[in-house]
């Protein structure tokens, strides 16, 4: 072996997923949809899991990718999806919680019906499915659940964005208590906290104020869902085995403010 066919080696190593199985809910589109496309790039078998009008929108994936319809708050379809993905692919080693509503409305506009939508799919949702798969990833000898929460989880960010924030944050305190549970499983569970990220999940009209519209305390402003996809890998990959309980922002550095 060469040594210029030592450092692909030693990089498959550390972060390949080749006969790993992945699940991503939020998968059709932004964030989901980019960590999905990169764990596929590391060798994974990967399905993207979200409504069925944006699955239906998805194409032109690789061939190791594939699709499934989720309605992410309700046991009875979180359930079958993951029991169809695990009786499919032999089991499920990753889980990537991305289904969102991205919410942002003065807190006393909003009625009690809208605020249990928010916590129901942002979660509701992310509980829902780190129940489902867990005895699937005790099954293949351990696991990796990665929830992607949001900086306005620790530090608020957003003026309007109370139903929001209090919904990651609770998914945050889930992930420790996940990662001290499941421990003894091999199962890590980890939190990302993304910053000023632009999906076409949010409204292009929308005028945000408050600290985190500030761009000139983002490195290079507005980030990119690809920016969130090499802390997943990490996370996902032999490289992060010894991480869990942690809540890692990638922010562009506006926490430090």
């Amino acid at each position: 072996m060469t040594d210029a066919d030592a450092v692909p080696a030693a990089l498959s190593a550390m972060f390949g997923l080749t006969g790993k199985v992945a699940l991503v809910t939020g998968g059709a589109v932004g964030m989901g949809k980019a960590c999905g496309l990169v764990l596929a790039a590391a060798g994974a078998t990967v399905v993207l899991a979200d409504d069925a009008d944006r699955i239906a929108s998805l194409a032109d994936l690789p061939s190791t990718v594939s699709l499934a319809t989720i309605d992410i708050t309700s046991p009875a379809s979180v359930e079958q999806v993951v029991s169809d993905v695990a009786k499919a692919h032999g089991g499920i080693d990753i889980l990537i919680n991305g289904a969102v509503v991205n919410h942002n409305k003065p807190l006393l506009d909003i009625d009690a019906e809208e605020w249990d939508r928010v916590q129901a799919v942002n979660l509701k949702g992310a509980f829902l499915m780190i129940k489902a798969v867990i005895p699937h990833m005790r099954n293949r000898g351990g696991g990796r659940i990665i929830n992607i929460t949001t900086m306005g989880s620790v530090h608020p960010v957003l003026n309007g964005n109370g139903a929001y924030s209090a919904s990651r944050a609770g998914l945050n305190q889930l992930t420790r208590n996940v990662a001290l549970d499941f421990a003894s499983d091999q199962i890590t569970a980890n939190a990302v906290l993304p910053g000023a990220i632009r999906t076409e999940t949010i409204n292009p009209d929308f005028r945000p104020t408050g600290p985190g519209a500030d761009m000139t305390r983002h490195v290079g402003g507005f980030g990119v869902p690809e920016d969130v996809t090499g802390l997943v890998l990490l996370l996902a990959s032999p490289a992060g085995r010894y991480i869990s309980g942690q809540a890692i922002a990638v922010d562009g550095g506006f926490l430090i403010g």
